[in-house]
């Protein structure tokens, strides 16, 4: 009798278990964990040549030109930059070099709160690529 009352708890508890992690997954946001907030400070990476740092040089107001200054160490030179919609698609924006400053748009949403991923990927001296990614947030009332 003990044996079936241990197999029924052990039963009930690994249930819970399977029902906790799938609940913890369809109620998860699309804010990242460990993701540097962009809008409200400069992003910095830590590459094996230096440090990697992004920073937003104007204001980040939807439909205007955002500026932007991306500082890579000695070594390491970009091959692409774009930003990207998270909690809602908005294609890719490119962010493009002109005259030391990076220049980049993005599109009206209308989320009230919407989140943004900018994407770099590098190359260093050898070929090898890596990729760094920091979010940021723009509102309705920006």
């Amino acid at each position: 009798m003990q044996s079936k009352n241990t197999l029924l708890i052990f039963t009930i508890l690994i249930t819970i278990s399977i029902a906790g992690i799938y609940y913890n997954f369809v109620n998860k946001t699309n804010e990242p964990v460990d993701a540097c907030d962009l809008s409200s400070e400069k992003c910095t990476f830590v590459n094996k040549n230096g440090e990697i740092s992004i920073n937003f040089l104007s204001k980040i107001i939807t439909e205007e030109e955002i500026l932007l200054s991306i500082e890579l160490p000695e070594g390491i030179q970009l091959n692409n930059a774009w930003i990207e919609g998270v909690n809602m698609y908005m294609g890719k924006t490119p962010i493009i070099e002109q005259n030391d400053v990076f220049v980049t748009f993005l599109g009206s949403c209308n989320l009230a709160k919407m989140q943004w991923r900018l994407n770099l990927s590098v190359e260093d001296e050898n070929g090898q690529v890596e990729n760094y990614s920091a979010v940021f947030f723009t509102t309705l009332d920006e």
